[in-house]
C-alpha cells in the first residue's frame, strides 16, 4: 500500500514514484567512520592551453556523510524515491514532508554529480 502522503495529486507525484539508482560505473570506497566516497569518471576534458597548466583528473569524488551514505544505500533501483523519503523520515524521526525536502534535494545533487540516476515510472491509464 502506498504512503498516505503520496495519495494527493500534484507536481511531487511523478518524482515520488520514480526509482533512484546508483551509477553502476561508480567506484565506492568506505571511509573510516562508515561514510562513503563515490568516484565517478569525468566526461569533460580540459583543452589546451589550459591543460598545459591545470592537471586533469579522470575521476571526481563525492564524499557522502552518514545520512548521505544511507540515502545512497537505499537508492538501489528497487525502491521508489517515496520509499527512500519514508525510510529516512522513520530513521531520523522527521515528518514525511521534512524528509521529502531534504532527500529530494540531496538526490538532485547526486544526480547532477553523476552519482545517481532516476528512472521515471510510466503513467498507467
Amino acid at each position: 500500500m502506498r504512503n498516505a502522503q503520496c495519495q494527493a495529486k500534484g507536481p511531487w507525484m511523478e518524482m515520488l514514484r520514480a526509482h533512484a539508482m546508483q551509477n553502476r560505473a561508480a567506484r565506492v570506497e568506505r571511509d573510516p567512520g562508515g561514510t562513503l566516497s563515490v568516484w565517478v569518471e569525468q566526461t569533460r576534458r580540459i583543452r589546451p592551453p589550459l591543460s598545459w597548466i591545470v592537471r586533469f583528473r579522470g575521476e571526481r569524488a563525492t564524499r557522502l556523510d552518514r545520512i548521505g551514505s544511507r540515502v545512497w544505500s537505499l537508492c538501489d533501483g528497487q525502491r521508489t524515491v517515496e520509499d527512500v523519503v519514508t525510510a529516512i523520515a522513520t530513521q531520523y524521526r522527521l515528518t514525511f514532508h521534512e524528509s521529502r525536502v531534504a532527500v529530494t534535494g540531496y538526490i538532485k545533487t547526486l544526480i547532477q554529480r553523476g552519482v545517481l540516476a532516476i528512472e521515471v515510472a510510466e503513467e498507467t491509464v
